[in-house]
């Protein structure tokens, strides 16, 4: 499917690979330069953990019953990286999560996306030595960014 329209793109994925079914995706994306990406423009992004939401929880992890803390420890650990503080709404309008079991990035986003938000995450995609995919199936590349109307 040829992407014409960038109202047509929700909520890219980062993959090394196109997939159908997710949970079939083989080559799995190197966590470590994931890291290195993000650490690397934190003019941008936030991890999570230095959220106020991240803080909060990271000061009260004693208060949260043990049954439910180890889940609670994985959202500290540099898997999801948070942009665009909108301080009128409280919340983050951009985030994007490593997920290590799959080995893919899925993004949110609470606006709508731009050109330049593609650009950022074609940069990411492309330290990656990955796809940056609408729906999983169809790569977006500069080509594709540049002629999106």
């Amino acid at each position: 499917m040829k992407l014409k329209y960038l109202k047509n793109i929700k909520d890219p994925y980062i993959s090394k690979e196109k997939f159908d079914y997710i949970l079939n995706v083989k080559n799995k994306l190197d966590y470590n330069k994931w890291i290195q990406y993000v650490d690397s423009h934190q003019n941008y992004f936030t991890w999570y953990e230095n959220t106020e939401d991240g803080i909060y929880k990271k000061n009260n992890m004693d208060k949260v019953p043990e049954s439910f803390r180890e889940k609670e420890i994985l959202y500290l650990d540099k898997k999801n990286a948070h942009a665009e503080y909108n301080t009128k709404k409280g919340f983050y309008e951009v985030i994007l999560s490593f997920n290590y079991n799959l080995g893919i990035i899925s993004t949110t986003f609470q606006k709508k996306i731009t050109k330049e938000h593609l650009k950022m995450l074609l940069e990411m995609a492309n330290h990656l030595d990955a796809y940056l995919l609408n729906s999983g199936k169809t790569i977006i590349d500069e080509k594709v960014v540049k002629e999106l109307e």
